[in-house]
């Protein structure tokens, strides 16, 4: 289940983006306090619904409790192509929680938003990402590059 990050998830934001493991393969520092988790939704909240970054918090259907956020960052200009961030509590993993989540917000940004393109950056040797990537058709660009990570890939779904 998707839904809008609220208040009461600030610690289990707060311990996700502190974990050194979901963070071994994202290039950001990590969260320090339940603050500024609490901060970081808050700013989430002031953006709205078709603000510059959308996020929601991944949860399982049986229960609210935050498990991972997904979201669709970096728009371009004209609002044609964004970005896929996601992240997952290592507990999680490997079930097929975020391979859902995936769908749900590439559904929603292609029918809803009418997105052209959705590009995702991932570490060379985060082979799971890798392989949900492919899973939905995403392609190696080859010819991109993250100018803020060298041992980032960049892929992109691109709507025929």
């Amino acid at each position: 289940m998707l839904r809008r990050l609220v208040p009461e998830d600030r610690k289990a934001l707060f311990i996700l983006r502190s974990d050194e493991q979901v963070s071994r393969f994202i290039q950001r520092m990590r969260m320090t306090s339940e603050t500024e988790a609490a901060a970081f939704i808050e700013k989430i909240w002031s953006n709205g619904d078709r603000g510059p970054d959308i996020f929601w918090a991944i949860c399982l259907n049986t229960q609210p409790d935050l498990i991972g956020t997904i979201c669709l960052w970096n728009f371009s200009e004209d609002r044609k192509q964004a970005e896929l961030g996601y992240e997952l509590f290592p507990a999680f993993q490997g079930r097929g929680l975020m391979s859902e989540a995936v769908q749900a917000v590439l559904d929603y940004g292609f029918k809803v938003l009418a997105l052209t393109t959705v590009e995702a950056y991932t570490h060379k040797a985060n082979i799971r990402s890798r392989k949900m990537l492919a899973k939905f058709h995403f392609r190696y660009s080859a010819d991109k590059v993250d100018p803020d990570n060298d041992n980032n890939e960049v892929y992109s779904l691109i709507v025929a």
